[in-house]
C-alpha cells in the first residue's frame, strides 16, 4: 500500500512540475521587459532587435510593421487588419519571418494587444500559435 502511495506522490509531483514549468495558457508577463522589436514563437526568440545592427519601420497606411537586421537576412514582417490602439484590442495579422534556411508565413492570426506603453511599444499575443510580437508605433 505504501508503495502505491509513493508512486502516486511521485506522479503528482511530476505533473505539478510540468504544469507550472509551461506557460502555454497565456502571455508571459516577463515579456514586458522586452523594449525593442522582438518575435517569439512558442517561447523561443526568433528575432530580436539589436541597436546598431537592426532597423525597424512602421507603414501606417499599409498597417505593416517590419524589423530586420541591417543585412536584411533576418527579419519579421507583421501585416495587421488595423493598428493597435488600446489594451485588450483584438486584431488579425499575417506574419512572416526568416529562419536559418527558410521564410515562414502564418496568416489570419488573431492577436490580442496586451499593452501599449507611453513610448509606443506594443506587446501582442497570439494564443492559438503561442506567438509574441513586440513592436513600436513609430512616427
Amino acid at each position: 500500500m505504501r508503495r502505491f502511495f509513493n508512486i502516486g506522490l511521485v506522479l503528482l509531483c511530476a505533473l505539478a512540475l510540468t504544469v507550472t514549468a509551461c506557460n502555454r495558457d497565456g502571455f508571459d508577463k516577463a515579456d514586458f521587459e522586452i523594449t525593442g522589436a522582438c518575435l517569439k514563437v512558442k517561447g523561443a526568440v526568433v528575432y530580436e532587435y539589436t541597436a546598431g545592427a537592426s532597423q525597424m519601420a512602421l507603414n501606417r497606411g499599409r498597417k505593416q510593421f517590419w524589423a530586420g537586421s541591417d543585412t536584411m537576412s533576418d527579419y519579421f514582417l507583421l501585416r495587421m487588419s488595423e493598428l493597435p490602439k488600446e489594451d485588450g484590442q483584438v486584431l488579425t495579422g499575417n506574419l512572416q519571418w526568416t529562419t536559418d534556411d527558410d521564410v515562414v508565413s502564418r496568416n489570419s492570426l488573431s492577436f490580442k494587444v496586451e499593452r501599449i506603453a507611453d513610448d509606443g511599444t506594443v506587446w501582442l499575443w497570439c494564443a492559438a500559435q503561442q506567438i509574441t510580437v513586440v513592436m513600436k508605433l513609430l512616427n
